[in-house]
């Protein structure tokens, strides 16, 4: 860098008066001869003068890139990586300058993100919550109108429970899908049975299985001890075998088989559905992505929440499906 190159002539004119000035003075001690201590201080001062000008170029080169440099740390321009840092001091300073800035960087792309993250799950939740909110003040104007009878009264009354269900459930997810995103719910695997695991997540589905008449298998025989959060995986697998019970048909099939691997636990969940279109099937897991059905059901939450769990355990999910024929989940969690 130049401002080295200034430093090092400095010294140079530095040690070189300095010792120049000590013969000078010497001679002009023992010889008492005025004219060359006299000379001495005339080389000694310029020398000061000489430094002068180096320390004063040196400085004000620096504070003219310091400020060029924070200027356009201000603009949020690039800044570009130093070729060579040296041992000076005003390298150093560029150097730590240049850390601070991408530190700094860092933090508001940090921030940028999580306000995008914000926005779009403030978005997400407006989506979702206008469409129950509009049937119940659709549901409360019908309630309003005179002559109603007593039946269509209560079945008016059903379905307005029915939507403050589905809001209720909406929020409920929403917020466990914010909480795993930012880390405020901390999974925590154990050493527990996976198949109490699943019988856990079985529990939920058993009745809305029973009024479609569903045939539900699960083999508990086999069982495994696996370093899993039983909670939070149970919920995992609940949404994957709630959907299945969704899309299954009336007298449908729905079979669950655990399986182990050399590395994996596998748990399979099969149904006999309606099956999810070959182009669909990169999809399924974007948070509130619906397919083309006429299942209203369905939030597009599930099996979002499912991977995010999963995949928080260090395991994957594997789906085969094609359409009329069912689908397969294949959920994998490691040993």
């Amino acid at each position: 860098m130049k401002n080295k190159k200034y430093f090092t002539v400095a010294k140079i004119l530095l040690y070189g008066i300095l010792i120049i000035n000590l013969i000078l003075i010497f001679l002009s001690v023992n010889r008492s001869s005025t004219a060359v201590l006299i000379f001495s201080q005339l080389t000694f001062i310029l020398f000061i003068c000489a430094a002068w000008f180096l320390i004063k170029t040196t400085f004000s080169d620096f504070f003219t890139n310091l400020f060029v440099m924070m200027d356009r740390m201000m603009n949020r321009e690039t800044i570009q990586n130093f070729e060579h840092i040296d041992d000076t001091y005003i390298s150093q300073i560029y150097h730590q300058l240049k850390r601070l800035y991408d530190v700094l960087q860092m933090q508001q792309s940090s921030i940028e993100t999580e306000k995008s993250k914000v926005q779009s799950f403030v978005s997400d939740i407006s989506h979702q919550l206008k469409t129950p909110l509009t049937n119940l003040h659709l549901l409360q104007e019908a309630l309003k109108q005179p002559g109603i009878s007593p039946e269509e009264y209560r079945d008016y009354l059903e379905k307005q429970g029915k939507q403050l269900d589905k809001i209720d459930f909406l929020i409920r997810a929403l917020l466990k899908i914010s909480q795993l995103e930012n880390g405020l719910i901390q999974i925590q695997p154990r050493k527990a049975s996976i198949s109490q695991t699943i019988l856990l997540a079985l529990e939920g589905i058993l009745v809305p299985a029973e009024k479609k008449e569903i045939e539900v298998y699960y083999d508990n025989t086999t069982d495994y001890i696996v370093l899993h959060d039983p909670k939070w995986t149970s919920e995992a697998l609940f949404n994957v075998m709630e959907n299945a019970i969704k899309y299954t048909p009336q007298n449908g099939k729905l079979t669950i088989l655990l399986n182990r691997t050399e590395k994996y636990i596998k748990i399979s969940i099969k149904d006999t559905g309606i099956g999810i279109p070959p182009a669909d099937l990169s999809n399924i897991f974007i948070r509130f992505w619906r397919g083309n059905t006429n299942i209203s059901e369905g939030n597009g939450i599930g099996l979002y929440l499912c991977k995010q769990i999963i995949t928080l355990q260090h395991g994957y999910i594997l789906v085969n499906s094609n359409v009329n024929s069912g689908s397969e989940f294949e959920i994998f969690l490691p040993l």
